[in-house]
């Protein structure tokens, strides 16, 4: 989300609840409400693509360096009828040691009739000790598109030779009326991680729920980010609802121009038109 990044060094670790409400409205998407509190910072909008002069896009920033024990981060995320949006962050974030209590991470998103919503965070980097819990919890109406994308690559800066503790994600999309559309959830530990992914060092998964004429074919969005260097994979979400393609990547950079050449594709395909390139 995803994304939020709280700075603390002490072991209670901060909580914070932002909130971003966007309308159409004046012929175009705008930040109609918000709630964003310190650490987190949101950019003014920006609209970035002539061709889609209404889609407003927002970079979530910080003013401290990434997460850390004890922080617990909510963000709440509604789109409304014919509102086009897309939130995304201004780099990496960094997820430091857990210190046994670990870093928790959630997102919700509520996509109106015929809205176009875009959540797509750069990868998380997850330091030795790290522990990292995400929840993802999305309403998306019949006719709306919805794509959402996470990754996360290993670093060591020190040489240290330690893993991170655990990674957890869990993802949940529904129709308003509460029909359960896909559940996805997950876990790893540092140390199962080679027998996992190999020799890859990186890993993301972007979700798209959208009408079937509003979608890319599963080879185009999984060419994509072969092409940056990655290995991915494409399959149909339950339920008929979209797309959902698995990246693997050897490193958080590909991973990330993977995420990126993905997003782009999923975009084109629901709003018929190429977007600009987001630069960070």
């Amino acid at each position: 989300m995803r994304s939020p990044l709280p700075s603390c060094s002490a072991s209670e670790g901060r909580a914070v609840e932002a909130a971003l409400s966007i309308e159409h409205a004046g012929g175009r998407s705008m930040l109609r409400r918000q709630h964003v509190g310190y650490p987190l910072h949101v950019t003014r909008g920006f609209y970035l693509d002539a061709a889609k002069p209404d889609l407003l896009t927002l970079y979530l920033q910080s003013a401290s360096g990434g997460l850390y024990a004890g922080d617990r981060i909510g963000l709440d995320v509604s789109v409304a009828r014919g509102a086009a949006f897309h939130l995304t962050t201004q780099a990496a974030t960094v997820v430091h040691d857990g210190r046994d209590v670990g870093a928790v991470q959630r997102l919700t998103v509520t996509v109106e009739a015929g809205a176009f919503c875009a959540v797509t965070n750069d990868p998380y980097v997850l330091f030795p000790g790290a522990e990292l819990t995400l929840r993802t919890a999305a309403t998306v109406a019949e006719d709306a598109v919805l794509c959402v994308a996470d990754g996360f690559a290993v670093h060591d800066p020190r040489g240290s030779g330690r893993m991170f503790t655990e990674l957890s994600s869990r993802l949940r999309i529904v129709r308003p009326d509460g029909r359960l559309l896909l559940q996805d959830a997950g876990r790893i530990g540092g140390d199962d991680l080679s027998g996992a992914l190999g020799a890859m060092a990186a890993a993301a998964n972007l979700v798209l729920i959208a009408p079937a004429d509003r979608l890319p074919s599963a080879k185009s969005l999984q060419q994509a980010a072969d092409a940056c260097g990655a290995l991915a994979g494409t399959s149909a979400a339950p339920n008929d609802a979209g797309l959902v393609l698995r990246i693997l990547a050897p490193d958080g950079g590909i991973l990330s121009r993977a995420m990126d050449a993905a997003f782009h594709v999923a975009a084109e395909a629901a709003l018929g038109l190429t977007l600009a390139r987001r630069r960070k």
